[in-house]
Formats: C-alpha cells, sequence, structure tokens
C-alpha cells in the first residue's frame, strides 16, 4: 500500500472471555472479525487490511482454538486505511550470556590431577 503513514500504533487485542460463548467451529472467523471491530474502534479507520502474517498467525491452531491475545502493529496512511501487522518483538532488551574462563592448562587424564595441593580445595 503506496500511501504515506500519517499514525502508527501497537496494541495487545485480547479475545477472550469474548469467544468462550461462541460456538466452536466459529471462533477463529468471529476472532477476525473482534480484530478488524478493535482496529476501527481505536484507530477511527475508513477499512481495515490484514496481513496475511497476522491471518496465519489466527489460523496456526485451527477454526476452534485463536490466540488468547495477538500483539499487532497498526499503522493509518492518509485515506484513513488501517494495516494491520504483527508486532515484532523487543530486540533492545537481548539478554547475552556470561563468558566463563576456562584454565589454559586443562590435565589429560584424571590421573595427571594432584589431589593433594592445598590450592585444589
Amino acid at each position: 500500500m503506496a500511501e504515506e503513514i500519517v499514525e502508527e500504533r501497537i496494541y495487545t487485542v485480547p479475545f477472550y472471555p469474548k469467544l468462550n460463548s461462541i460456538p466452536r467451529k466459529q471462533r477463529t472467523p468471529r476472532a477476525l472479525r473482534l480484530l478488524s471491530e478493535f482496529v476501527v474502534r481505536h484507530m477511527k479507520a475508513n477499512k481495515v487490511w490484514i496481513s496475511p502474517e497476522v491471518n496465519e498467525r489466527m489460523w496456526e491452531r485451527g477454526i476452534e482454538k485463536p490466540p488468547r491475545r495477538i500483539d499487532v502493529r497498526l499503522s493509518k496512511d492518509t485515506e484513513g486505511i488501517v494495516e494491520v501487522y504483527l508486532a515484532l518483538p523487543i530486540t533492545d532488551a537481548v539478554v547475552t550470556p556470561e563468558v566463563v574462563s576456562v584454565p589454559s592448562e586443562l590435565p589429560d587424564t584424571i590421573d595427571d590431577i594432584d589431589l593433594e595441593e592445598e590450592d585444589a580445595i
């Protein structure tokens, strides 16, 4: 979609407990309608376009078990069309593992270890 982005937001859209009272074979289609209604309500959209990645995530577990909630990125263009994409995970909070120092000289066999040294205890 080749329009200029006016506004962009990230939301977590909850689907339950609204889907608990819906028959099992209608839950994922209803969840997609709830997503569209959520987008229209929160972004004041004229039209909603849902990306294939969001659609695949919704249908991942079949028609009976849509996700309980989904994180989406909503971008609105100048014509009022809102595009719904999956929200990317935050990569700024990556935890780097600690580096453990290994002694440079390791014994070749267990017989090479001197158990009587005072430093070994």
